[in-house]
């Protein structure tokens, strides 16, 4: 999830990545959801005294079978679109005792003090965790860590590999006029991201003069494409008809081109791949015990739930054992089978400053208003 998460925020008022997966869950976005289920006899608490922050799609047990088991019902959810509506709702004074913002989030809701430190020898899977993800910018302040990396993916381009030969592995496949009229891209600042690092550009940290050409850069690729795409399923069905045969696809396209019999790579770009990771972060004003979170916290990054996050939703999972369970074929098709290489090739979404990201966005309206 992309600024977005690439992974994948709302987008300019498009549902987030987590909406498309979960558009049952998305008709009750900024509602509380609870759930009842038995209480276990000697549970020192009820599972719904903890209250998560989360993305629609993630308010379901499957996810945390750990802490239900436990207590007895999961947590009480409240949902959120993307992260700035979570951080405006947060200053605003809504309380929370766990929440799932991204990693480029993490120094802004430290700075304002909003989040704890974690005690990560309270934590079980801790050392299961992908070194790479504990290692990216905002995931360790001042030596401490304030979020567990609990989900993570790619974007990256997709194309029909019985009709797509490319010269190289790079971005600039999504620029090349012999597929004028083939080529889907997201309707949101990624794109701008893709344009990026075809030229060499840093796409979250740019001036005027870089952006400008960047700028020039889409407006060429405008019209080669097909059209923007709001929802994955509009490049999909469009690719399986051969109507486009390059996209700008997450990791799920390519599990769902896969599972149609649809001849598809996936690319891993000579510029970096783009990649994203969110997490979860114990709020400064949770009044819960310790305990509890941290048991939801265990649960939440357990194998078993990384197993469910891979094969149900197409996302990468912090543990590394996830990976090991989970359906062989689908970590495959999802190009997860080797996640320390797709990590060495990552170019991952990093905070950038509200200056930064009008740019971003003032670029690709522009482009997309000719």
């Amino acid at each position: 999830m992309e600024k977005n998460r690439f992974f994948d925020r709302l987008a300019e008022g498009k549902l987030s990545r987590r909406d498309f997966h979960r558009s049952l869950a998305a008709m009750g976005l900024g509602a509380v959801t609870t759930y009842s289920f038995s209480r276990p006899a000697g549970a020192a608490a009820a599972g719904g005294d903890l209250k998560y922050y989360t993305w629609a799609g993630y308010d379901i047990p499957d996810i945390m079978q750990g802490y239900v088991k436990k207590y007895g019902t999961p947590p009480t959810f409240s949902l959120f679109g993307g992260t700035e509506e979570a951080f405006q709702k947060l200053q605003s004074g809504f309380t929370t005792d766990v929440a799932h913002p991204c990693v480029e989030d993490v120094a802004r809701w430290h700075k304002l003090k909003m989040i704890k430190p974690l005690d990560t020898a309270k934590l079980k899977y801790w050392k299961d965790v992908w070194p790479e993800l504990l290692a990216l910018p905002g995931a360790n302040i001042d030596g401490e860590h304030y979020i567990l990396p609990f989900d993570w993916g790619n974007g990256s381009l997709l194309y029909r590999s019985d009709k797509v030969q490319p010269e190289e592995m790079s971005w600039k496949l999504a620029f090349d006029e012999k597929y004028k009229g083939q080529i889907s891209m997201y309707n949101a600042t990624p794109t701008v991201s893709v344009a990026g690092l075809a030229l060499g550009i840093n796409p979250y940290e740019f001036s005027e003069e870089d952006g400008a050409k960047i700028k020039a850069y889409l407006m060429k690729q405008r019209a080669l494409v097909r059209f923007y795409w709001d929802a994955p399923a509009d490049y999909q069905q469009a690719m399986a008809s051969g109507e486009i045969l390059i996209a700008y696809a997450w990791n799920d396209g390519l599990a769902a081109m896969k599972k149609q019999g649809i001849p598809v790579e996936y690319m891993t770009p000579k510029e970096g791949i783009l990649s994203w990771t969110c997490g979860l972060v114990h709020m400064a004003n949770s009044t819960v015990p310790d305990e509890q979170v941290y048991d939801f916290l265990d649960a939440m990054s357990s194998p078993e739930s990384g197993k469910f996050m891979i094969e149900q939703y197409g996302y990468g999972h912090c543990n590394k054992d996830s990976f090991k369970i989970a359906d062989q074929k689908i970590v495959a098709d999802l190009g997860f089978a080797s996640p320390s290489n797709l990590f060495q090739h990552s170019v991952f979404e990093t905070e950038v400053s509200p200056e930064m990201e009008q740019r971003r966005n003032k670029i690709f309206e522009d482009v997309k208003a000719g």
